[in-house]
């Protein structure tokens, strides 16, 4: 035996539950059942370190399962907590502290249900934890049918509580699982599963000229394995254009969930290079997707020559990098303006005037002197 200590229950006759614990900091908490207040103790010691925390929304209470433990989890330091309330709570394991809540702000930080739930706020059970990220789903023990509106999963971010992305999904608390960088949960809308993750990229490219000038363009399309579904191949003949990761919710919702077009939408951005027939090789510019996918960038050759170009998408949260190569040949290269005379200012054409007359004088007596000369001499 390492150590023994006694403490006093609560009072109010309260049921004290166990509730998790994190190895990495030393510490392991209990649960206040019908207050649904955390504690937490040290495992070196057993004594307690903080608590019991402040008490959460009243319908998180009907999220108790299972002998009633509230739905808390520990990782990165931390103390998630969320329930039928619908807020999820973050504190800090060590010392108890609240570092945040999702679900009870604005736009992008809330739960709240309007008119599709009674209850104010969608049911939140946190599923899975994993790479920095906290998967919640909206979740009841028994659903009405049908199936009320609005229900999401969401991915948090653990460390702040920001929102990652949603996903119209409605399923149960124990149908999401992560590995290999992808998240895979039965949706109950639509009675399929998803697997979300970062999916493969294809690039074209081709330079076409005009003039002088070449214009270099091309596509990024989305070749996940969804996009080759019927429904999917049927919708986008000409292959899913990617999407950026501030657009990435709203337009998976679209092409996968018959939501409706965002209009919002941005694409990603793709870097253009071109080694030259000296052997440089240097970027001429960036281009960013559109709604379609495609890419346009208008360059001017500075020299003449072969050139091969390059074209790279980096890659984002959503998906992996693809690049392509295309050629073209500049028979010229821009030509160089010519320099403009500076025109003369007013006094300055009018003393050049005045010279120009003295000039001609002065030529024209010459003329006379040497044809007076020439007469003399003629006649002795």
């Amino acid at each position: 035996m390492l150590w023994r200590n006694t403490l006093q229950p609560p009072a109010g006759n309260i049921t004290v539950l166990p509730s998790g614990a994190d190895p990495k900091t030393g510490v392991f908490a209990e649960l206040y059942k019908e207050t649904m207040n955390f504690v937490g103790y040290s495992m070196t010691t057993g004594q307690k370190l903080w608590g019991p925390t402040p008490e959460p929304g009243a319908m998180d209470y009907y999220g108790n399962d299972f002998g009633g433990n509230l739905d808390g989890q520990f990782a990165y330091g931390n103390l998630y907590s969320c329930g039928f309330g619908g807020v999820m709570y973050c504190y800090n394991d060590t010392t108890g502290q609240l570092k945040w809540t999702y679900g009870n702000g604005g736009t992008g930080n809330s739960t709240n249900a309007g008119y599709y739930n009674p209850y104010g706020d969608y049911p939140t059970m946190i599923v899975a934890i994993g790479n920095g990220v906290i998967y919640t789903e909206t979740a009841e023990h028994t659903a009405t049918d049908p199936i009320y509106r609005g229900a999401l999963t969401r991915a948090i971010n653990a460390t702040d509580g920001t929102e990652v992305w949603t996903l119209s999904c409605f399923g149960s608390s124990w149908n999401i699982a992560i590995a290999d960088g992808f998240t895979t949960m039965f949706n109950g809308y639509d009675n399929q599963i998803y697997s979300v993750g970062r999916g493969p990229s294809a690039m074209s490219v081709a330079a076409q000229s005009f003039g002088t000038s070449i214009v270099i363009r091309g596509t990024v399309t989305d070749v996940s394995a969804g996009t080759k579904q019927t429904e999917q191949a049927a919708d986008f003949p000409n292959g899913v254009p990617v999407a950026s990761d501030a657009s990435m919710s709203a337009w998976m919702s679209y092409v996968y969930q018959q939501q409706p077009e965002p209009t919002n939408f941005t694409g990603v951005p793709v870097n253009i290079y071109v080694l030259d027939s000296n052997h440089n090789y240097r970027q001429i510019g960036t281009a960013t997707t559109n709604e379609n996918g495609m890419y346009t960038l208008t360059w001017t050759p500075d020299i003449a020559g072969n050139y091969t170009v390059y074209a790279n998408f980096a890659g984002t949260n959503g998906y992996w990098p693809s690049s392509d190569t295309t050629s073209f040949t500049a028979m010229q290269a821009s030509a160089t303006a010519a320099p403009t005379a500076t025109p003369l200012s007013g006094v300055a054409t009018q003393t050049a005037l005045e010279y120009g007359i003295v000039a001609i004088i002065i030529v024209i007596i010459i003329i006379g002197a040497v044809l007076a000369l020439l007469l003399t001499r003629k006649h002795p």
